[in-house]
């Protein structure tokens, strides 16, 4: 199998071992606490460890660059493996909080340094686009296979998080078959490690506005997916079968239309984000006065393209425009797991208290917030390249005297 294969398969397992729990977890938590509140608080406890495991091991890989590359990745799928054949032992409410956070440090602990990887194996837009999207393959493979078998199973959770396990552990046994000293390409050469490393807040303070903007998409977004499954059962009528359906649908859409119109996405980042988070606010309202699970199938094809647009567009903007590159990947998807901390907590108390259609509403009005911010970004950007060119001429001259 060659490096790429490799980088491929990897993104794949990973995808299917997250879908696969991510499409019943809501479902499964709600079960056991029989509470919104406590659905959003264990999704969020997942998320605020997911976050903190991004920020940390993404500065270890910019620091240490090529020594530490394969290690990261076959601790994080290893522990992996064992955070997702734990979620078997839970319980109650608790012990399934626990098992989360355990699962959300894990899962942060091999993503930078695996986005970064990819990225310096190919160096080109495209081949990254195409990398990324067998995560999306992988997504179709987890949702749609946790459907099936737990249908199959009688309705038995169990299985669903055993899949997970097995995807996890096959991406351990494919990273222990990558060789540690993989030659850099020439264009790469350079990039693997850095050595004058900008802090976090320096690297978020020059990028705040694609950070920012990406991050109220999320929150929005991840306040309605902590419900999502509630609402396709109790609402539109889906059965586990359909639930795991709905959600491939999503992700196939993503794997066509990566490999099919990178080339959008890499001709204008601006363009792809604005596209992303203003598709984003369709899909949200859209679902808002959605009457059956039929009706999500065409929605989950345009959620697909807004996601496509929106995460294949900031990762290039920031991949390009940084030098970091492991940790200005790792802080995109800490927004994601930042949302995942405030959204599933927001929804929770959104659809306790006004109903589970509420929250829909909410997820409509900030995405809207982030399509504004998207359309300020290149005039935004402009002026923080030529700042920080002032800062760093400033500091020149310093040193001459």
């Amino acid at each position: 199998m060659t490096f790429a294969r490799s980088l491929k398969a990897l993104n794949m397992v990973e995808s299917a071992g997250i879908g696969a729990t991510a499409a019943f977890m809501s479902l499964f938590a709600n079960m056991l606490t029989n509470s919104y509140i406590l659905v959003g608080s264990i999704v969020a406890g997942y998320g605020l460890a997911q976050a903190l495991s991004y920020a940390y091991f993404a500065k270890i890989y910019d620091r240490k660059g090529p020594a530490s590359r394969l290690t990261l990745i076959r601790l994080g799928y290893l522990l992996c493996a064992a955070a997702f054949f734990l979620h078997l032992a839970a319980v109650d409410g608790l012990s399934l909080f626990a098992i989360r956070v355990f699962a959300g440090l894990a899962t942060g602990i091999y993503a930078g340094a695996l986005i970064a990887k990819s990225y310096e194996a190919t160096h080109k837009k495209l081949a990254l686009a195409g990398i990324i999207s067998f995560g999306s393959l992988g997504w179709v493979m987890g949702a749609f296979g946790a459907g099936a078998l737990k249908e199959m199973f009688g309705g038995d959770t169990n299985i669903v998080f055993a899949l997970s396990g097995f995807m996890f552990l096959a991406g351990f046994v494919v990273s222990m078959r990558m060789k540690a000293d993989e030659p850099v390409p020439p264009a790469a050469e350079g990039m693997a490690k850095v050595t004058n490393l900008r802090t976090t807040l320096e690297l978020f303070r020059h990028n705040r506005t694609v950070y920012t903007s990406f991050f109220l998409r999320q929150l929005g977004a991840s306040a309605v997916w902590s419900i999502f499954p509630i609402f396709l059962a109790s609402e539109l009528g889906a059965g586990d079968f359909a639930i795991g359906a709905i959600y491939s649908t999503n992700a196939i859409t993503q794997f066509v239309f990566m490999n099919r119109f990178g080339h959008f996405i890499q001709s204008n980042y601006y363009r792809s984000i604005q596209l992303g988070a203003m598709l984003s606010a369709v899909v949200f309202g859209l679902y808002f006065i959605s009457q059956t699970y039929l009706h999500a199938f065409p929605i989950q094809v345009v959620l697909g393209v807004s996601w496509s647009a929106l995460y294949i567009g900031s990762l290039l903007f920031l991949l390009d425009r940084n030098g970091e590159k492991a940790t200005s990947s790792a802080l995109l998807e800490s927004m994601i797991s930042i949302g995942a901390i405030i959204g599933p907590l927001a929804g929770g108390v959104i659809a306790e208290l006004f109903g589970i259609r509420s929250v829909f509403v909410f997820a409509l009005a900030i995405t809207l917030c982030s399509f504004a911010m998207s359309r300020t970004l290149k005039g935004q950007t402009a002026a923080a390249d030529a700042a920080e060119k002032l800062t760093r001429s400033g500091k020149d001259l310093e040193k001459l005297f």
